[in-house]
């Protein structure tokens, strides 16, 4: 079942992707003081995506929480969920304009991202509290 999700997870992230970057287009055109700040903090949450991957690559997700503490979780969901938005975030607002197909590259690109990240988030759950969930943390 869990193949499913992941599977499932792929045409999801596109089309949510695409969508997403239509509405930060349509939203800096009207608000363009939010560009600067959003670019800012989607350039953050990916140098701690890259940051935890270092992290997780080095120790491991249990060794990670017991260095960072139990905080660690938080941190990691948290970048989690941010961290396609805030790809997106960056290729929309590093160059302005428009289109069908500039959308279309930004879900691709997002898409390519989001594998990974769910990928991660599963083998940390799964390090911290066990296959079923209901252990841990470890």
């Amino acid at each position: 079942m869990e193949i499913f999700g992941i599977v499932l997870s792929v045409p999801v992230a596109f089309v949510a992707s695409s969508v997403y970057s239509f509405v930060v287009r349509w939203l800096t055109s009207r608000l363009p003081w939010l560009a600067k700040p959003a670019l800012v903090a989607s350039i953050a949450v990916l140098v701690s995506l890259v940051i935890e991957w270092c992290l997780l690559g080095v120790v491991g997700a249990v060794r990670s929480r017991e260095i960072i503490g139990p905080i660690f979780h938080p941190l990691h969901l948290a970048v989690f969920f941010l961290s396609v938005p805030a790809l997106a975030n960056i290729l929309v607002l590093r160059k302005p304009g428009s289109g069908f197909w500039r959308s279309m590259m930004v879900g691709l690109f997002c898409t390519a991202l989001a594998l990974p990240v769910v990928l991660t988030q599963i083998a940390v759950s799964e390090a911290l509290y066990g296959i079923d969930g209901s252990g841990g943390p470890f």
